[in-house]
């Protein structure tokens, strides 16, 4: 799947690239859509992140961020961005197994 222009701003190849855009990772120990399909992505123009993902806690989002390489957390409490991993399948791996969290 090509980026649309939309997103070209941001780092997203990886996310449209590797099909993560059409099929998304729902982890079923956590129960959660870590990476959704872009049906159920969104972009915060206004902060400039483009959310992939969902933590499960607290509203905090993954996803890209307007000019900066990697995934990010976005902490919307806090207004506050916490880099994750450089690649999703890091940032799957690492949520996955505890060694991530928010």
């Amino acid at each position: 799947m090509k980026v649309p222009d939309k997103y070209h701003g941001y780092e997203c190849a990886e996310y449209f690239v590797d099909c993560w855009a059409e099929c998304g990772y729902f982890d079923d120990k956590s129960q959660t859509q870590i990476v959704t399909p872009l049906g159920e992505a969104y972009e915060d123009r206004e902060i400039g992140f483009f959310a992939i993902g969902r933590s499960g806690v607290d509203s905090i989002d993954f996803g890209y961020r307007k000019g900066h390489m990697g995934l990010w957390a976005f902490h919307p409490i806090d207004q506050e961005f916490q880099l994750m991993a450089v690649t999703i399948m890091e940032l799957v791996d690492g949520w996955c197994s505890g060694k991530l969290a928010v």
